[in-house]
């Protein structure tokens, strides 16, 4: 009987201390995941990101065009969303060829890459390491707009659950009807 109080109270110190540590480290390891909506689309992101707009000059046709981009840091880890409107692209560059140029664009050894399909666009998922730096980029054009969701950090982070997330956020209305 004696041991089964010291047994007890030892198993209720020690779920004290686990709910205590569990309330004080809350606040540190949770992440406030932040909806952005715009047009037409919709992603998540790890804490409020901050917004700039940077023009971009497309190869091919001069056209100088806004990239709105949105971004988050985490420790060593940067969350990068962006879309850039196209309104006059070459007839010859396909969706599928915007997205290889857009893989083929980035520094770094091509890791890994397949092509999927986002919200019914076509896009790709790629990877790339320069330096030791990971680069984990999804990227979907539809329309005429390249989205780009990127995740930059140490080996393992495109497949943390985060960047996973992050990634499967992101989803496109439909378009309306003509």
């Amino acid at each position: 009987m004696a041991l089964s109080r010291v047994l007890r109270a030892f198993c209720v110190a020690l779920a004290s201390s686990v709910i205590l540590a569990g309330v004080i480290a809350s606040p540190v390891f949770a992440q406030q995941w932040t909806e952005v909506r715009e047009g037409r689309f919709r992603v998540e992101m790890p804490g409020s990101p901050e917004q700039s707009v940077q023009e971009v000059t497309v190869n091919g046709t001069g056209e100088v065009v806004d990239q709105i981009e949105r971004t988050v840091v985490l420790g060593a880890t940067e969350y990068f969303f962006s879309h850039t409107p196209y309104r006059k692209m070459p007839t010859d560059l396909t969706p599928a060829q915007m997205l290889l140029n857009s893989r083929d664009g980035r520094p770094g050894h091509l890791l890994t890459d397949r092509p999927l399909t986002v919200s019914g666009a076509p896009a790709r998922d790629y990877v790339h390491e320069e330096d030791g730096w990971i680069l984990a980029t999804r990227a979907i054009y539809a329309g005429d707009t390249l989205y780009q969701l990127i995740v930059v950090g140490k080996a393992g982070i495109q497949t943390a659950p985060a960047t996973r997330r992050f990634f499967e956020s992101f989803s496109l209305a439909p378009r309306p009807s003509p």
